[in-house]
């Protein structure tokens, strides 16, 4: 069964990055203005920045299970980066 994270991946696609970001801010804590900065910054496209927040957020995974899954995505690894350099 789909979930918000599927329809998001989904519709990524064909959404305009300030659409995208109120989906996504909608899932996380991060705001509009995050996500676009996260875009911009990391090079990431909408899909694959999708792709890279499902993994971290699926608590079914490991944590080497899931760095195996970000390294497979093209900038997953970029985004995390710009994620954790706006906490630190």
């Amino acid at each position: 069964m789909p979930n918000d994270w599927d329809d998001i991946i989904q519709s990524a696609a064909k959404a305009t990055n300030t659409h995208f970001a109120e989906q996504l801010s909608g899932l996380t804590r991060l705001t509009n203005a995050d996500i676009e900065a996260l875009i911009l910054d990391a090079g990431i496209s909408r899909e694959n920045l999708a792709d890279t927040l499902k993994v971290v957020k699926d608590a079914g995974k490991t944590n080497a299970e899931k760095a195996a899954a970000i390294r497979n995505i093209q900038q997953g690894v970029d985004v995390l980066v710009s994620l954790v350099g706006k906490l630190i």
